[in-house]
């Protein structure tokens, strides 16, 4: 099909596709299944009607059925490319009671918990990196030429945590098309103070951006720490929004051009699997802001995205719930936002 008649998604996503092997604390292991942020983004994205663009750059040995599946879902691929460089998409995770998430030992975790140990883990080694570099590409870097001509056409976007030279040259580039809403999750690896100089232009062109609390508290040690100051400063290099994660699971909402602030509360439910909710409440964010251009409403959208992640593992689960489910938790949501 010409680039010209390919119908234009809703939303274009940026991120990371993995394969995942997940030891939660309450449920099911999950072995070797389709998952990174990108797919989590994604499948939030489509549980609020959204047609969705993916872009990533994979391993040649990534499963071609699972995009197949992503496919019937609706989603484009068109920006999936399979990289000439090894890529080890491995990810694994588990996690306490306490839901605190451990990275390190496979071997280990599999023992205690009696579960025989996936072949498919094998010499595996944690891929998160430890730094960012200024000026390296990695070979999953999402490169200019990795972004199809027809998802410029886009009227919003959303930026996964990837790297650093990725969050840099990507903003520049989606706007230059017809992109007007770009939302951006920061990457844990350059919210460090090393990094202070570089944070103005890196977030310049962005609508939104998202961080966590532990990651603005790093990013700012000797400057601040002061959630809502970060916020306010942070909203000065560029971003109408800033998100800010709070440890006991609500975000706080900053706006620049009214300065507002809001508290969006989390929604109570049952922790199972808390992989990707972070990543769900960005592409829930994303498709109901595009909507709107309501702050609040996309942040509750969000909240609720980020509720049905954790209480199933995969992305996939962010689409099994009930009919009229996702408005129900809204509705609820609603009600308990606190504007200050």
């Amino acid at each position: 099909m010409s680039e010209l008649l390919k119908p234009v998604p809703d939303v274009v996503m940026l991120g990371r596709l993995r394969r995942e092997f997940i030891l939660p604390a309450n449920a099911p292991a999950s072995i070797d299944q389709p998952g990174g942020n990108l797919s989590y983004a994604g499948f939030a994205a489509l549980q609020w009607g959204a047609s969705t663009g993916m872009v990533a750059r994979v391993d040649q040995e990534y499963p071609e059925e699972w995009l197949d599946h992503f496919r019937s879902l609706g989603i484009d691929t068109a920006g999936i490319y399979r990289s000439s460089e090894a890529i080890d998409d491995r990810f694994f995770i588990s996690y306490t009671e306490a839901q605190k998430a451990l990275f390190e030992n496979p071997i280990s975790h599999f023992a205690e918990r009696q579960l025989p140990f996936p072949p498919e883990l094998l010499n595996y080694k944690p891929t998160y990196p430890i730094y960012c570099s200024k000026t390296d590409y990695r070979a999953d870097s999402i490169r200019v030429t990795d972004l199809p001509p027809h998802f410029l056409e886009a009227s919003a976007a959303h930026i996964c945590p990837i790297d650093f030279l990725s969050h840099k040259i990507l903003p520049s580039l989606l706007k230059g098309g017809l992109i007007m809403t770009l939302s951006m999750r920061a990457t844990s690896c350059y919210m460090d103070p090393i990094f202070w100089e570089e944070m103005r232009a890196l977030i310049a062109d962005v609508t939104a951006f998202m961080c966590t609390e532990a990651q603005a508290f790093r990013l700012f040690q000797g400057h601040s720490a002061d959630l809502w100051e970060i916020a306010r400063i942070l909203a000065g290099h560029g971003p109408e929004y800033i998100l800010i994660h709070a440890k006991d699971g609500s975000v706080l909402v900053y706006s620049r051009i009214r300065q507002k602030r809001w508290i969006v509360p989390a929604y109570a439910s049952r922790v199972s699997d808390p992989t990707g909710m972070l990543d769900a409440f960005d592409g829930g964010f994303i498709a109901n802001y595009r909507k709107e251009y309501d702050v609040v409403q996309a942040a509750i959208a969000g909240a609720v995205s980020a509720s049905f992640c954790v209480e199933g593992s995969g992305p996939s689960y962010l689409l099994e719930g009930l009919p009229g489910l996702k408005e129900a938790r809204f509705r609820v949501l609603e009600t308990q936002v606190l504007e200050l």
